[in-house]
């Protein structure tokens, strides 16, 4: 048996790496806390067995059924070992402990590597930390998610001030009959911090942030900023002559650099998403809009981003959608660089939003009929997964920087009886607290409005005292996210969970996000960790929740997870193959039929993103399918494909059967009785991959929620 260790070197959220020093038998954690060396005797099995077959050091648990076995295997050629747990009854349980001393209020973390066997279940094995005389005990699923490569499996647990000992359990559950290969046991101290969460109470302000108006691009004679311009010298000319005006004015001359570096300090950049790499970053995080659909045809946009990244440090884009556009805005720019007061040697820009939409776009006056990009056949522009009214009108502002839009936001976040009125009728539950409407938005509808008010607090529209009060009323959301069951997660999941927990997780992300940048506390940090957990079983397996079995939903379950990659950066998705298995989940839904219901909530802006983060054109192809007008004026993110994604026909699928299999987790935790290749969520054939052929579509797979269906059910034929 040759088994490897997969090894993952994460970054943390502030793109440093985080390493782990070894210093003799002490080490630095992340958090500054002491590690103590391992407390377990013989953690790695390899000093043999007992008289009865039990690792040296080890106890047996339980073990009293029939087909119940724990022996020494060899993993590798190495000769390194590994316990085998066999549970072959479903009436007793079966595994190892070991007892050690240990201080009271202190941390500790119990963790263990574990590896699948082919062919057998590894669901309803476990690690549990447990401390006495309190009982107070901690415990983890030890579901592999692999056959060939071990996996680490951790828990943390702080000691209650009357402990004396630690149990270490390596065990099953009774009813399932897992077998697990374990290996490399592993109990450390970590000092006295404790691993709960900070408690969610949402701290008041009294003070706004520092906003960073203020952009150097000279400063005592020395350049602040870089022109970063695409690779393609498709904006050279434009860069040069940003260039050259800065040096006649300042006599100081900044550098032009291309977008494939990446830069620290301001930044001036020319460009839109598809053009210019640098621009795409900040796009993907939501800290611009500037595409091939925004501003529009020979439209602009001259735009400061104030302290995107936290670091003090602003970007001025110089952005349109085509060559024409970002001419045009770097003639609104000079003449912006014209008009200022500078002397020489020093030159600095405040606010800027210098817009205008394109000749192809057309605004309606009434914002209820304003499309969205997240629009899809089935829920149109209502905004149901990411939208409100309020959201939209921060929107309207920031791209049309129509003033009315800013104070028509507002009003409605902090509403008079008629304005709650008023938001009952339009939105109805996508605020769930019309008092208060930016502290209890619903969990589909939340982070649009954090995003957004991101992107236009600078706006000298808003007086300190609106800013301060529009602050602490998101610091307030907190109240309604934290019993969602993201706040708390201290370990990653075991599922990504519904579209419902997606959502939430997302929510919580972008809140947490905004605060920590600004006003930092482990609060807000809590928040964005968490919510990457929630998302963390995409980096080992497909096994998603979603809308369980109600097929009709099923990109409403998957597009949360596209959100959640672009604004995050995690690719691990694509690298594993796990978000093309998702996505296959689809296609092998979508009949060719026009109209298809697969395609029926299947919004722009999930489709586009797919386009995006695949290189696919398929998904272009059923974005056309989807029947959503593109050619109107819609708010938010296109991610409009760049000329070389052209639609293309889905070829792959034709003639063959397309299985959405069941992850193994899922497998093992379902208990079914059937083997793993026997069981499969849903799957289709098709003889053409338009309405021309046959189709067949199969459901093997009972969620048992709102799906009308029973178990291995054709649902089209």
């Amino acid at each position: 048996m040759m088994i490897h260790v997969r090894r993952i070197l994460m970054p943390s959220l502030t793109g440093t790496l985080i390493l782990l020093c070894l210093c003799g038998v002490f080490s630095v954690a992340p958090c500054g806390a002491v590690v103590s060396k391992n407390l377990l005797e013989n953690p790695s099995f390899d000093k043999g067995v007992n008289a009865h077959g039990i690792p040296i050091g080890w106890k047996l648990y339980d073990g009293r059924g029939t087909g119940q076995e724990v022996k020494l295997v060899k993993v590798d050629q190495s000769g390194s070992k590994a316990v085998v747990v066999v549970d072959g009854d479903p009436n007793e349980a079966v595994g190892l402990m070991q007892t050690v001393t240990v201080k009271p209020e202190v941390l500790y973390e119990a963790s263990v590597e574990t590896c699948g066997v082919e062919g057998a279940c590894s669901h309803g094995t476990f690690l549990q930390l447990r401390f006495v005389p309190s009982q107070k005990l901690f415990q983890v699923r030890l579901t592999a998610v692999s056959e060939k490569e071990f996996e680490k499996v951790s828990i943390r647990g702080l000691a209650p001030p009357d402990t004396k000992q630690a149990v270490i359990y390596l065990y099953t559950h009774r009813r399932p009959t897992p077998k697990v290969l374990l290996r490399n046991a592993r109990l450390v101290s970590i000092g006295p911090n404790s691993i709960q969460p900070p408690a969610p109470i949402p701290p008041i302000y009294t003070k706004v942030k520092d906003l960073h108006i203020g952009t150097d691009l000279v400063s005592e004679g020395k350049p602040r900023t870089t022109i970063a311009v695409p690779a393609s010298g498709v904006h050279d000319l434009e860069a040069k002559r940003i260039q050259e005006r800065i040096r006649t004015l300042t006599g100081v001359g900044v550098a032009i650099v291309p977008d494939e570096r990446p830069q620290k300090g301001n930044l001036i950049l020319l460009g839109n998403r598809s053009t210019n790499k640098i621009i795409s970053d900040l796009y993907n995080q939501y800290y611009t809009l500037l595409d091939l659909r925004y501003p529009g045809a020979g439209g602009y946009v001259v735009r400061t981003l104030h302290n995107p990244l936290g670091d003090g440090n602003n970007v001025i884009f110089v952005g349109g959608s085509d060559l024409k556009g970002v001419a045009a805005a770097t003639e609104i720019f000079i003449a912006e660089l014209d008009s200022q007061k500078w002397r020489e040697g020093s030159l600095s820009v405040g606010w800027l939003a210098e817009i205008k939409l394109g000749s192809n776009i057309e605004v309606p006056s009434d914002i209820q009929k304003v499309g969205i990009w997240e629009a899809s056949k089935g829920y149109r522009s209502t905004g149901y997964f990411g939208w409100n009214t309020i959201s939209k009108q921060m929107a309207m502002y920031y791209m049309t920087g129509e003033r009315s839009h800013a104070r028509e936001f507002i009003r409605l976040a902090f509403p008079t009886k008629e304005a709650q009125e008023e938001l009952s009728r339009t939105d109805g539950e996508r605020i769930e607290n019309k008092r208060a409407p930016l502290s209890g938005p619903y969990h589909y509808n939340a982070h649009m409005m954090i995003l957004f008010w991101d992107l236009i607090e600078e706006s000298p529209i808003f007086s300190d005292e609106e800013r301060l009060r529009v602050t602490n009323a998101f610091s307030q959301q907190l109240n309604h996210r934290k019993g969602e069951g993201i706040y708390g997660q201290t370990n990653p999941a075991v599922a990504v969970g519904s579209r419902h927990g997606q959502w939430s997780a997302i929510s919580l992300y972008c809140l947490g996000r905004y605060f920590q940048k600004d006003y930092p506390c482990p609060i807000w940090q809590q928040c964005v960790d968490a919510s990457v957990r929630h998302f963390e079983p995409l980096h080992h397996h497909a096994w998603v929740e979603g809308e369980s079995d109600n097929l009709f939903w099923y990109n409403t379950g998957i597009a949360p997870i596209l959100t959640y990659m672009v604004l995050t950066g995690d690719r691990e998705p694509i690298k594993n193959g796990v978000l093309k298995t998702l996505l296959r989940g689809q296609e092998a839904l979508i009949s060719g039929l026009k109209p298809d219901w697969a395609l029926g909530t299947a919004s722009t802006g999930y489709l586009h993103k797919a386009a995006y983060l695949m290189q696919d054109g398929r998904y272009i192809l059923y974005r056309q399918r989807s029947g959503v007008d593109v050619d109107k004026f819609r708010l938010g993110q296109s991610f409009w494909p760049e000329e070389n994604l052209e639609p293309r026909m889905p070829d792959d699928l034709e003639g063959k059967w397309n299985i959405n299999p069941l992850p193994r987790p899922m497998w093992c935790a379902r208990y079914s009785g059937l083997s793993l290749d026997e069981s499969f969520l849903f799957g289709s054939f098709r003889s053409s991959v338009n309405a021309s052929g046959d189709f067949i579509l199969i459901d093997g797979y009972n969620g048992a929620s709102r799906n009308p269906y029973h178990t291995i059910s054709i649902l089209e034929l």
